[in-house]
């Protein structure tokens, strides 16, 4: 337990707890406020600043928009619409993340295979710029055009790696992800076995493998609804419930950041767009959840004043997805920004901004 030494006076009559006399006690028993403040203080003096340190996504103004990034202990949920590339904005973060050096990704995928990822990071790689139009980046399908091209022209020799060296644009992507492929791992979830528990373990092995880097965490899970359940649950919404409440457990227990995908319900299939409401089991959502962010195509949810009276103008909202900051326990909420697609190559342009036009609430699609 902690043992209390008393406290020190200061000048003002306050009293400042002793920074001495630290023993650890169980974390689940109730503690002093001093007791909390010492172990703060250590923590500082330690140089452990990782509870103050947000963890950027490399998107400026999302970063900016939940105050410098991702934080431990939180829970962050992302949903949207089939199709509207949750996936690739999920990838894309977790390569961020791991690029940056201030924490390592686990990419936790239920539904894709890891070569599979591992292809959709060679193509996002493969670009040689975000600035401007891209159109000098490979798409998978020509990874896989690469491979069987070098596979029939070399038969037996050589692989995969070989196959990209034959192309400038991969190798390109090889040598940017060689930066931070030690710091991003990823993994085949399954429905029937991979529960929180044995996510868990994962990133109590992951910690363990890395304990000398002593980097921060982040979890990402593709997708929550496919989460194993150790109850037998014979609706969605229940195991959907507690696949929610033990991940926001996780990002307590083990101070890592949660970051899963979420579907939406068969309203919010139908509606034109998707809000908190339209989430599955969004009582839960809403309680649990310190960050939710709701991807929908622009097109979809502009006002329609916008794209009757500017055709023209119009057609370019195809290009870009509105994130909605439907919830941020830590800042303010209801921001909409929006980033441009560049889905060929599995990724968007970082240069999210603001969006400057008016957008509809929810309605039903005609």
């Amino acid at each position: 337990m902690y043992v209390d030494n008393g406290s020190q006076p200061n000048p003002s009559g306050t009293s400042n707890p002793a920074p001495i006399g630290l023993v650890h006690r169980d974390p689940a028993q109730p503690q002093t406020m001093v007791d909390v403040i010492r172990t703060l203080d250590a923590q500082v003096r330690s140089g452990d600043l990782d509870k103050f340190r947000p963890i950027p996504t490399s998107i400026a103004e999302l970063d900016a928009s939940i105050g410098g990034g991702l934080k431990p202990g939180q829970l962050v949920l992302l949903g949207g619409p089939a199709g509207v590339g949750k996936t690739s904005l999920l990838l894309q973060i977790a390569r961020n993340i791991a690029s940056g050096g201030q924490a390592s990704s686990l990419f936790v995928c239920y539904e894709h295979e890891t070569g599979y990822l591992a292809q959709r990071l060679i193509s996002m790689e493969s670009v040689n710029s975000t600035d401007g139009p891209a159109n000098d980046g490979l798409r998978v399908r020509d990874i896989a055009d690469l491979v069987l091209r070098y596979a029939r022209a070399h038969p037996g020799q050589g692989g995969f790696m070989e196959a990209l060296a034959t192309d400038p644009r991969g190798v390109r992507a090889m040598q940017r992800a060689a930066r931070y492929w030690q710091n991003l791992l990823l993994m085949k979830g399954s429905s029937s076995t991979t529960t929180v528990g044995a996510l868990a373990g994962l990133v109590r092995e992951v910690r363990t493998s890395h304990a000398e880097e002593k980097q921060p965490l982040v979890l990402f899970v593709d997708y929550l609804q496919k989460v194993a359940t150790h109850a037998s649950h014979t609706e969605e919404v229940a195991q959907s419930i507690e696949a929610v409440e033990e991940l926001k457990e996780l990002a307590l227990s083990q101070e890592i950041v949660v970051v899963a995908i979420v579907a939406a319900d068969a309203q919010g299939l139908k509606a034109q767009r998707l809000r908190l409401q339209h989430m599955l089991t969004s009582t839960s959502v809403a309680y649990e959840a310190d960050i939710i962010i709701l991807m929908n195509e622009k097109y979809d949810i502009v006002d329609r004043n916008h794209i009757d009276y500017n055709r023209h103008n119009a057609e370019q909202f195809h290009n870009y997805v509105v994130l909605s900051i439907e919830k941020n326990r830590a800042g303010p909420d209801l921001a909409d920004l929006e980033l441009r697609k560049m889905l060929q190559y599995c990724l968007f342009r970082p240069d999210a901004r603001r969006v400057t036009e008016r957008l509809v609430t929810s309605r039903p699609r005609d």
